[in-house]
Order: C-alpha cells, then sequence, then structure tokens
C-alpha cells in the first residue's frame, strides 16, 4: 500500500511539471489537492529586496522555538547554506531577528507562528479590521487561527491573504515612492481578491447603477470596520457609488477632514466625490467647504493631477487587461477597478510629492496598446465609452457635468443655485459635460431633444456629404437616435452609390469614415456598419493608411461593434483587417497594424477564426513567419 501511494505521487508530481507554470503555480496552491495526491510542498520565503531567502519549513521551524523559547538562540541556513542567529524580540507584537555578520534583520509578520491562540487571535482581529476583511473572511481565519498549531501552509495563505488589501498596497506604494523604483505588481495586483477588496464582488449585475444598489451595498455592509474612510471616496467614479459612499458618513468634522485634504492635495477624485457627497449631506451646513471644493476642480492643478490620473489609468487598465484576471466580468467592473486602482497611486503620489516626469508617454508605450485594444474589445459589451474619451480636458468636462448633476438633484439652495450659476457663466459646461463616462459604456442614451430630431431631418436629406451626416455624427454619443434616421442616412447613401458630394480629400474621408462607425457602433446599425466597408473601399485612394496605421485598424473595429453577436463582429473585424492588409502600405505601418491585430487576438482569440488570413499576409510582408 505504501509502494503503491509513492508511485500515485511520483507519477502525480511529474505530471504536474507538464502544466503551464502559472497553472503549475495555482495547482501546487491548492492544500487539500497536494494531500489526496500525497504530495508535500516546500515554499522561499525571501525578505525583501536583499536577495536572502530561507526554505519555509526550516525558518516556520526556527521561528516557532524562537516564540516559544524567549531567552535562546537559534540556527538556520538560508537556501546559499549561509548560516543565521535567530532571537526572539518580545513586544506587543510577537518579532524576531535575523543576524549574520553585518546583515542583520528585524520582522514582525510570522506572528502567526505564534504558540499563544489568545495573542495569536487578538493581532489577527486588529488585522482583520485594518485590512478590511469581510466578517465571513474572519470568521474562516478565525477557526484556523483557533487551533493550537497553525500548520505551515495555513500561515502562509493567511499572510498572503492579508496582503491583499488596499491598505496594505498602499503602505508599499509609499515605501517603493520613497525608494528609487516602484514594481508593477504594487501598481496593478495581480489577484482578482485585491480588487474585490478595493472595489467590492461583482456577482452579476448589468451595469454601475445595478451594481452600486446590490455589490457595492453589501461590500459595505460585509466590512468589518464599516465606517467610511478617505479611501473608500477613491471609489467615487461615478454618482451612483457617491451615493452608496455617502450614506456612510455620519459625522460632518470627518467629511470636512477629508474635503480639506482633497482641496490641499488637488485629487481630482476626491474633490468630485466630496463634491457630491456634501451635496447629497450637508447642502446647509458645508456651503463655504463646497464652493471651496468646485473652485479647486477647476484648477490648473488640478487639470495636472488629472493627466497623471488618466495616464495612470491607461497603464493599469493595459495592465489588468494583459493579466485577463477580470475576464468573463463586464468591462465597466474591471474599469471600475482600474480606476481607482490609479486614484489610489495618484493619492500615494500626491502625498509623497513625487514628481512624475513624461508619465503619459510612459504609460503610453508601456501599456497603451494593451489599454486600446482591449477598450475596442469591450465595445461589443458596452459601444458608448471610447478610449479616446480617457483624458485630461475630457474628465474636467465630466467632472463640471457631475458636478451640474449633484445640483440639480440636491435641489434649491444657496450653494446648488452659486455653483450652477458659477458652471453657466464661467462656460464650464458644455456639450462634453454630457458624453459617457468610463462606467456608461452600456448606458441607455437619453430621448432625442425635438430641436436635434429636426436638424437630423433637414441635413439627412438631398445629397450623401460630410455635411449630411454632420448632426448624426455628433448626436449619437448623446442621445438615443431613432431608426428612421438611421434608415435615411443608409438609403442617403445607397441612393448615390456610395459616393460622397464634396469629399475629395483623405481628411474629409477620414472624418466621414470615423464619425460614421462611432455612429454605427454607438447605434448597433449592422446596415450603416455595412455602408462604412463599402466607403472604404470605393474611397481607397484617398486613404492614407501610413499617416495613421492604428487608427484606420481602430476605424473598422469600432464598426464592427454594430454587430452584438461574436460571430457577426469578428465576421466584420476579419474583412476589414483583410482588405487593409492588401494595400500598398509601408514596412512601418505593416508592423504596427500586426501589433495591433495580434493584440486584439490575443485579448479575444474568438478573433483568430477570421483574422487569421490578415495576420499571415502582414507577417509574410514583414518577413516574419
Amino acid at each position: 500500500m505504501a509502494n503503491s501511494d509513492s508511485v500515485h505521487a511520483y507519477m502525480a508530481s511529474h505530471l504536474i511539471k507538464l502544466f503551464p507554470s502559472l497553472v503549475r503555480a495555482e495547482l501546487l496552491s491548492d492544500t487539500k489537492l497536494m494531500e489526496e495526491l500525497g504530495l508535500a510542498t516546500d515554499a522561499k520565503v525571501s525578505f525583501g529586496d536583499k536577495d536572502i531567502a530561507f526554505s519555509r519549513s526550516a525558518l516556520f521551524k526556527a521561528i516557532r522555538s524562537a516564540f516559544e523559547n524567549v531567552e535562546e538562540e537559534f540556527c538556520v541556513d538560508d537556501i546559499s547554506s549561509k548560516t543565521w542567529s535567530l532571537r526572539n524580540h518580545p513586544g506587543e507584537r510577537p518579532a524576531f531577528s535575523l543576524t549574520n555578520g553585518d546583515a542583520h534583520i528585524l520582522n514582525n509578520s510570522f506572528w502567526p507562528l505564534c504558540g499563544d491562540v489568545d495573542r495569536r487571535l487578538s493581532i489577527f482581529e486588529t488585522e482583520a479590521k485594518n485590512r478590511w476583511l469581510s466578517k465571513e473572511e474572519l470568521e474562516r481565519w478565525r477557526a484556523v487561527l483557533s487551533e493550537a498549531a497553525v500548520s505551515d501552509d495555513d500561515v502562509s495563505d493567511l499572510l498572503l491573504d492579508l496582503d491583499r488589501s488596499p491598505k496594505h498596497i498602499e503602505a508599499l506604494l509609499r515605501q517603493e515612492f520613497q525608494g528609487k523604483s516602484n514594481k508593477v505588481s504594487t501598481l496593478v495586483p495581480e489577484d482578482i481578491r485585491y480588487y474585490e477588496r478595493l472595489v467590492g464582488k461583482y456577482c452579476g449585475s448589468k451595469n454601475i447603477d445595478e451594481y452600486c444598489k446590490v455589490e457595492l451595498k453589501q461590500y459595505f455592509a460585509s466590512r468589518i470596520e464599516n465606517e467610511v474612510s478617505e479611501s473608500d471616496l477613491l471609489l467615487c467614479m461615478h454618482k451612483s457609488v457617491s451615493e452608496v459612499v455617502s450614506n456612510g458618513i455620519v459625522e460632518e468634522a470627518s467629511y470636512h477632514a477629508i474635503a480639506n485634504r482633497a482641496i490641499e492635495t488637488c485629487h481630482p477624485i476626491l474633490l468630485i466625490s466630496c463634491l457630491e457627497v456634501g451635496m447629497r449631506k450637508f447642502t446647509d451646513t458645508s456651503v463655504e467647504i463646497l464652493k471651496k471644493i468646485f473652485e479647486c476642480i477647476s484648477s490648473e492643478k488640478t487639470l495636472d493631477n488629472l493627466r497623471l490620473f488618466c495616464s495612470m489609468a491607461v497603464f493599469v487598465d493595459g495592465e489588468l487587461a494583459r493579466l485577463q484576471i477580470f475576464r468573463g466580468m463586464p468591462p465597466f467592473y474591471r474599469r471600475l477597478a482600474s480606476l481607482t486602482q490609479s486614484a489610489l497611486i495618484v493619492k500615494v503620489g500626491l502625498e509623497e510629492s513625487i514628481a512624475f516626469d513624461k508619465v503619459e508617454q510612459w504609460a503610453t508605450q508601456q501599456r497603451g496598446l494593451y489599454f486600446f485594444c482591449q477598450s475596442f474589445v469591450d465595445l461589443i459589451e458596452e459601444p458608448r465609452w471610447l478610449p479616446t474619451y480617457l483624458t485630461a480636458e475630457q474628465f474636467i468636462n465630466e467632472l463640471n457635468g457631475r458636478a451640474n448633476n449633484a445640483c440639480q438633484e440636491a435641489g434649491k439652495c444657496e450653494v446648488a443655485e452659486y455653483l450652477q450659476e458659477e458652471l453657466m457663466s464661467g462656460s464650464r459646461l458644455n456639450m462634453h459635460s454630457f458624453l459617457p463616462g468610463p462606467l456608461e459604456g452600456n448606458s441607455t442614451p437619453a430621448v432625442v431633444p425635438d430641436e436635434i430630431s429636426k436638424l437630423l431631418a433637414k441635413h439627412i436629406n438631398g445629397e450623401a456629404s460630410f455635411e449630411s451626416y454632420r448632426v448624426l455624427m455628433n448626436s449619437a454619443p448623446f442621445w438615443k437616435i431613432d431608426d428612421e434616421y438611421l434608415e435615411r442616412a443608409v438609403l442617403l447613401l445607397e441612393s448615390a452609390q456610395h459616393k460622397l458630394a464634396a469629399v475629395n480629400d483623405k481628411d474629409s474621408v477620414y472624418q466621414v469614415l470615423n464619425g460614421l462607425a462611432q455612429v454605427a457602433c454607438m447605434t448597433r446599425s449592422r446596415r450603416l456598419a455595412a455602408s462604412v466597408m463599402i466607403l472604404s473601399r470605393l474611397y481607397r485612394d484617398y486613404i492614407d493608411v501610413d499617416s495613421e496605421p492604428e487608427n484606420y485598424l481602430a476605424l473598422g473595429v469600432v464598426a464592427g461593434a454594430a454587430f452584438e453577436d461574436k460571430d457577426g463582429w469578428a465576421e466584420y473585424i476579419g474583412q476589414w483587417c483583410t482588405e487593409l492588409a492588401y494595400l500598398p502600405i509601408s514596412e512601418e505601418t505593416i508592423v504596427k497594424i500586426e501589433l495591433m491585430l495580434e493584440r486584439l487576438c490575443t485579448l479575444e482569440p474568438y478573433l483568430y477564426y477570421t483574422c487569421s488570413k490578415a495576420l499571415d499576409i502582414l507577417r509574410m510582408l514583414s518577413g516574419r513567419k
């Protein structure tokens, strides 16, 4: 029997080695599975950037001994066979020191190895509260820590779980900002559970409003620490989030403290969240501070910080797209997580007075292609928000739009009337203030006003030209376009055999193609998307792909989102890319289009089915196999 078990374990260990590294790591981390297979695992424990590491089993054994024998000194070898002395350091929290010559390490992170159950549980209660654990997680780990001895695997799992918290990542960010560099894994943690503690756990909501009414309320209710903190206001990327957060703020003094810090740092997300929360709860008693917040939103410093925020959002969302840990969840949820993480990075950076040089260029170079390609793929689910909207200038417009909404919801009061007057008189409110925000890509558009409807009827008439479609292209991002006008737009093109009047240069052709592609996407008009394809063929001589290769590829991806079914969507994009690949384009353009198309297919493998021909052509032309 023993021999049979050893053979079983031997075969299992070799089979596990055949899996890719990520799958292998996940299997090895499953303690129950390892027990069933009869496999014992050991891990490596490293200390910071000192390049010092120990076998977990040896180190944990020595720490347990030191915690039980306060006066004694113990020896433990690191993985390079250097011997270290380990001693207990008595204090409120169990700690130990490691010494080897001039090298000295003091650590208090391994308190779960303490033999005193009551002391262990007391420390955990404090940790759980500080790390925003849920009541369910509290009970689960409390049961583990109540045992007389905690296994090595359970200790590692607990410490890893506690590190998946916004408070821990904020502390790491602060530490790294004070040093020479930041780790990508700190800027963008790789575990979905971290983001569930940051913004709540997704459970099936269809849009941000529904998410706030269900999951976000459950998130705050399930936390051990129910009191809303400054970090919670970083979630307020939408007015629905601010509504939920405002319910947790009871004391006006706490609100004033957060608002004053927001004004001092000019953190754009904290400013708008404080404005929305204040307009909901303290309109009569916080008039002056609300006015200061509003003025601060329009300051040059806030605009600079918005540039930093948008750049970090490109990087974080691009990295999350690369990691694919949000696969199967709607884009608005991933964006809520990426924007909140970006706001946290900006908060720490501003508090540490970090000078961010060329951050926009850096973010675009590092993860820009991932960000844009993922955002284009997202259009099949959320067609009303485009990645080109993520700019500091547009975000200022959005903040002003949210301020206007907050005033309207507050009703008649001194501060609401003042803010609305300032919005109107200062020309801060414009049409772009009403564009969909990054969490509103699947929002239901407003009904077209009568005056716009009349303009649509007037302009979509006569001959097919840029002027004929100008009102349509400018209206689609804001209102629900009636099928009647979409039908007329297509019929106008068909009756003119898709020839455009007074359009005879590349800029005009691009504007029409880009505008109609966006209309087709936002209205889900397949017929209009088909017309965009035909126009691109007829005006091929006017299309200068070499000037903006990624933009011309993006045109087809945007228009393709008119198809809600994946088959139609992928077929359209595949056709567009194949025709693009046959155009006479430069070697540099070929490489850029190939790279972008490969990235699109990586993020959405379904596209390989229809885009493989285009990829083969591009690889052949670029000399790659």
